[in-house]
């Protein structure tokens, strides 16, 4: 499916739980940046602020892939999750206020497309919200998991960022660390000035990616999403995706809108 313009009230509740995606504004600015100097010792402001201030460039289209994919799928205390390219992102710290043990897999500057995350900001952003996110930061590939040893996967905004070369690679792979009857959770940016709309195939922000054979190569089934809004798959018709665009959210760092589709085992 394509993330739609306007979210349902539910998706709305949980911006203002949250205050996704950008944070509770009125007080971001004002700290956003300064977790270095007061790591360990984050005030009632970073409380405030929530969970979804620290993460930089966000797009406006998450707006709807946060919350779409806190809804998409149960986690359950105990359910181990892995948030892949999490950076620092809310919805790690989300996922384990609901009792899962989340793992952050992000290669932070080591990626092609890479943002910048530690460990210590992790620690510190945990201290403040009562969680227990563990970053490692690496590729999936090296992250250490057991094969059928997690529940649920999240990947946001973060496939279309992988090298070509490497896709295939990573889909094995997430299709090789879920458990039976587990979860990858995934969305991917659809650039409207990149084939199959144009004859472009990269920009500044990624490329449109194959979604129906990165589905084929995790072995996974397609439990949530349209393939006619799923590139790649022959029932996706880029003139009448283009002809509903006003439908569907819109990006305001790239000319884009957001795949989604839940995987299963």
């Amino acid at each position: 499916m394509i993330g739609p313009r306007y979210n349902p009230v539910e998706w709305q509740d949980f911006e203002s739980k949250w205050g996704s995606p950008l944070g509770h504004q009125g007080l971001k600015r004002r700290i956003l940046f300064k977790l270095a100097e007061r790591s360990g010792r984050l005030s009632w402001q970073a409380r405030a602020v929530g969970p979804f201030g620290f993460q930089p460039h966000n797009n406006a289209t998450r707006a709807f892939e946060y919350p779409w994919a806190f809804h998409a799928v149960p986690v359950s205390p105990g359910h181990t999750v892995v948030d892949l390219g999490g950076s620092l992102g809310g919805l790690q710290f989300v996922l384990s206020k609901q009792g899962a043990r989340v793992v952050n897999v992000d290669p932070s500057d080591s990626a092609s497309m890479g943002w910048h995350v530690d460990g210590r900001t992790i620690a510190t952003l945990n201290h403040a919200f009562g969680t227990s996110v563990e970053l490692r930061k690496t590729f999936l590939e090296d992250a250490g998991f057991a094969s059928a040893s997690v529940d649920s996967l999240y990947c946001i905004s973060t496939l279309e960022h992988v090298p070509e070369s490497e896709i295939a690679g990573l889909a094995r792979e997430i299709g090789r660390i879920l458990k039976p009857g587990g979860f990858a959770v995934l969305t991917i940016d659809l650039f409207y000035d990149l084939a199959p709309f144009t004859s472009r195939l990269t920009n500044l922000h990624g490329r449109n990616i194959d979604v129906r054979a990165l589905v084929e190569d995790t072995g996974l089934g397609l439990h949530i999403g349209e393939r006619s809004q799923l590139c790649g798959y022959p029932e996706f018709d880029p003139e009448v995706i283009l002809s509903r665009a006003t439908e569907f959210v819109q990006g305001d760092i790239a000319l884009n809108t957001a795949q989604a589709l839940v995987l299963k085992k």
